[in-house]
């Protein structure tokens, strides 16, 4: 099989690892069966997108909102890069699997539209699957009901490029996940963060009789040092068995 590629573009250091650890145990892969690579000072290596699988671009904490001028230099080659490489993506038609920013930028190039005004803050919400969602396998296992996953973002989709199809929302963000090419598929949450054990420690917070809302970094700290069994891990695990090959 050939291997998957996690794509990082957080400048955090220490944020690296653990966000690996968190997509392995997610997506149920092995050690040897992800590769990572990550946007840094001197931007991404050359990457032959026909070497894997499937790739997995993570999320970050820069936005697509920010006025240029604003934006520092490692944010606009951060998005210049990752215009490359979706651009090579699409060429190839290799699978790729987008969430949070990568998800805003990969909208953005194609035509979409991001706001700030689906903005949610750090919380847990219900997701909900469209009936396109519901009849597609990257959501195979997932009740179209609802789930639960944590939330956190500043700016998100909320026109959607053309062609593209909505499959999951919540009340708070319309536009939570959505499939912009046969085997593109992009999310606004992170599915690789364990949100049961960040849901527990809401919820100890709050017997304590503090929100913890505000502490983000811990949150997502949690969410990464989780088993991966949560429900939205599901969705990587489900990317995994469409496309391994």
């Amino acid at each position: 099989m050939k291997p998957f590629l996690l794509v990082s573009t957080r400048p955090e250091d220490e944020a690296i690892e653990a966000e690996r650890r968190s997509f392995l145990r997610a997506s149920g892969l092995g050690e040897d069966q992800l590769e990572q690579v990550r946007l840094d000072l001197l931007g991404l290596p050359d990457i032959d997108v026909h070497a894997y699988s499937g790739i997995m671009v993570a999320g970050s904490p820069y936005g697509t909102t920010t006025p240029d001028e604003r934006k520092s230099a490692t944010q606009k080659r951060t998005e210049a890069e990752l215009e490359h490489l979706f651009t090579q993506i699409q060429d190839a038609a290799t699978p790729c699997l987008a969430t949070g920013y990568g998800m805003e930028v990969a909208a953005w190039l194609r035509g979409g539209t991001v706001t700030t005004t689906w903005a949610e803050p750090p919380s847990m919400v219900e997701i909900v699957l469209t009936r396109d969602g519901a009849e597609d396998p990257v959501l195979r296992g997932l009740p179209t009901t609802g789930f639960s996953t944590y939330v956190g973002h500043h700016e998100a989709v909320e026109d959607v490029p053309e062609g593209a199809v909505v499959l999951a929302r919540s009340v708070s963000c319309p536009i939570q996940m959505m499939r912009l090419a046969p085997s593109f598929y992009a999310t606004q949450f992170n599915p690789e963060l364990d949100s049961d054990v960040i849901s527990q420690r809401l919820s100890a917070y709050e017997d304590a009789g503090y929100s913890g809302a505000d502490d983000l970094a811990s949150l997502v700290l949690i969410g990464r040092s989780g088993e991966g069994h949560h429900q939205a891990g599901r969705i990587l695990a489900n990317f995994v068995e469409m496309f391994a090959r």
